[in-house]
């Protein structure tokens, strides 16, 4: 039992399943949808926060190549004040010591003949320890020829057990702007390079730094590749020398790191002053911890909302559907012709409104019954009189005393009349036992009573008609059979018409058996045919009104249709149920309960 309401529970009406599916849907698209467009929003947004992050430290860190050049740069830019084509060797050495003190990154100064390419004064930072300089010959140099056209001159990086090294150079002027000399500088790029390596990105990302010709320079993260390894055939490293950025944004921009072949995001951008790339890779493991925190917390909520909608939505829709199940019940009780059913629906609302009208269409109709039966009930008994008058004259008629003086044509035709009017007596009996019963009025006196003297008593009265037709009725007596609490005289009625619709529809001969069973609260008694049987469509109606089958065993069989009607209603008066199981061409079974005393 409890299994079962548990399944009906699930199952429920197809009202509620519709209102519950249409509630899933219109409550579960909105979530998933949103939540759709959430992760969608948040993944684009940390993308796009990536990417800023990933440039805003590629241009900081621009920004400080660029300072530092122009911090070395800057110091070599010299104008002597003077209209001398040529500088003091004093002025020289009091120079170039100046610049050394300056700039901790420069680690070797020089003075160049602009004329001959000769260094003609050299400092080194070394040379404080007693190092001395030894001055060369630079006049085959890029930079001697760059810096006597009056340009600066930044050079490439190379490398020494030192560290990162470049040269640049710068022409001197005195104030008519003649170039009256070369100075020259060997700076170290250890400090950039440190500050380069130590340039995080959360707890993994890191910045790369590569030469104008796509060298490896230095950088942090998990690298291995020795400085001055050339990277220019990477596409990515070919796309930024060639002064184009890649933003982090884009798939493409999310690929295998060649250092340590981890999935990595990343993004580059050259410096057009030195020509100098710097790319950031951040792997997606730590890039994506934070949004992949956040995505399943999205994806937590939006299954939450929707198992949260499947656990409320049954609720609601019962609750919604319950005024409709009542107004159903209600309408089922109507059909079985009680009126007195009120529909109670509180909701202070439409449905209210109709549970209202719906009592108020029931007490409609339940005036109705009562002047239906009110008038079938006259009906009948005034049709009483006349019809039993009837059949007396008949029978007077037809009596031994003037039997005589009849032709055989008028006896036959009295006969049909007399027939006639005996269906028209049983037919305003059935009516007004019907209208009694509706109008409550069957009087029913319930005591303890052998079912046996009633059934006994039942078999003797339709002898004549067991006899017409053959039948033998075996009844199956049960030694020490209870008592049960009925009307014994309605019981005979109700036996009446059991056994005798089973003669009316069973074939010549065929045996008839009455049996009993004993149950704990009751006993059933069961009137078992060889007859025409029925299909399952009129065993649902057979218990209605008028209701008769008709099929070509049965067409002539006479009857009113209200005889298992009334034992119906004479058998649940007395507390019991009656029922039937048939099957067409293999008889039926009537049974039918009453309560032991």
């Amino acid at each position: 039992m409890k299994f079962q309401k548990i399944s009906q529970y699930v199952s429920g009406s197809r009202l509620r399943n519709k209102f519950i599916l249409f509630f899933i849907i219109m409550a579960s698209v909105p979530v998933l949808i949103s939540g759709g467009i959430g992760l969608y929003l948040i993944d684009f947004s940390h993308r796009y926060d990536v990417s800023s992050l990933e440039l805003q430290i590629i241009d900081q860190k621009i920004k400080e190549v660029q300072i530092f050049f122009a911090d070395t740069l800057g110091l070599l830019e010299l104008t002597v004040s003077t209209d001398k084509t040529y500088i003091d060797v004093s002025d020289q050495t009091f120079l170039l010591g100046g610049l050394l003190k300056e700039n901790r990154a420069f680690e070797e100064v020089s003075f160049i003949d602009p004329k001959h390419g000769h260094e003609t004064e050299k400092k080194l930072r070394l040379g404080e320890l007693g190092e001395e300089a030894v001055l060369e010959d630079v006049s085959r140099l890029e930079k001697f020829k760059k810096t006597t056209e009056g340009k600066k001159f930044i050079g490439p990086i190379y490398y020494t057990l030192s560290g990162p090294f470049m040269s640049i150079a710068s022409p001197v002027h005195n104030r008519n702007g003649e170039i009256i000399s070369i100075v020259s500088a060997e700076v170290n790029l250890s400090s950039l390079l440190h500050s380069i390596e130590a340039t995080r990105l959360g707890s993994a990302g890191y910045l790369v730094l590569l030469d104008q010709d796509g060298n490896f320079v230095g950088g942090g993260g998990p690298t291995t590749i020795v400085p001055g390894t050339p990277l220019s055939g990477l596409s990515r490293v070919k796309k930024v020398l060639a002064g184009k950025t890649f933003d982090g944004l884009g798939e493409e921009d999310r690929y295998e790191s060649v250092f340590d072949s981890v999935p990595v995001v990343g993004a580059g951008k050259k410096d057009l002053e030195t020509g100098w790339a710097l790319l950031v890779e951040w792997p997606l493991q730590d890039a994506d911890a934070i949004i992949r925190d956040v995505r399943n917390q999205v994806v937590q909520f939006t299954l939450f909302s929707i198992l949260a909608v499947l656990l409320i939505t049954p609720f609601f829709a019962s609750h919604l559907i319950k005024p409709i199940k009542e107004l159903e019940r209600g309408a089922t009780e109507i059909e079985q012709g009680n009126f007195e059913k009120q529909i109670v629906i509180n909701t202070s609302d439409e449905l209210e409104e109709l549970g209202n009208a719906f009592n108020r269409m029931a007490q409609g109709l339940k005036r109705l019954q009562e002047l239906k039966n009110e008038f079938v009930f006259i009906a009948a008994h005034e049709l009483r009189s006349p019809v039993t008058i009837i059949n007396g004259y008949i029978s007077m008629i037809s009596d031994d005393k003037t039997a005589n003086l009849l032709t055989a044509d008028i006896k036959n035709y009295l006969q049909q009349i007399k027939n006639a009017n005996k269906r028209l007596l049983q037919l305003v009996a059935d009516l007004l036992e019907v209208a009694r019963s509706e109008a409550g009025r069957i009087a029913i006196e319930v005591a303890p009573f052998a079912l046996e003297d009633s059934i006994l008593q039942t078999m003797s009265e339709v002898k004549p008609l067991v006899d017409e037709k053959s039948i033998v009725i075996h009844y199956e007596q049960l030694p020490n059979l209870p008592q049960v609490l009925g009307d014994g005289a309605r019981v005979k009625e109700i036996m009446l018409n059991l056994i005798g619709n089973a003669i009316k529809y069973s074939p010549q001969a065929k045996p008839l058996i009455i049996s009993h069973e004993i149950k704990e609260k009751e006993v059933i008694t069961r009137v078992q045919d060889n007859g025409f049987g029925m299909s399952e469509e009129a065993q649902k109606k057979l218990f209605e009104k008028f209701y008769r089958i008709r099929t070509e065993n049965t067409k002539d069989v006479p009857g009113t249709g209200l005889g298992l009607f009334i034992v119906k209603q004479l058998i649940e008066k007395m507390n019991g149920n009656i029922w039937v199981v048939s099957e067409e061409g293999k008889g039926s079974t009537f049974s039918f309960s009453l309560p032991r005393a």
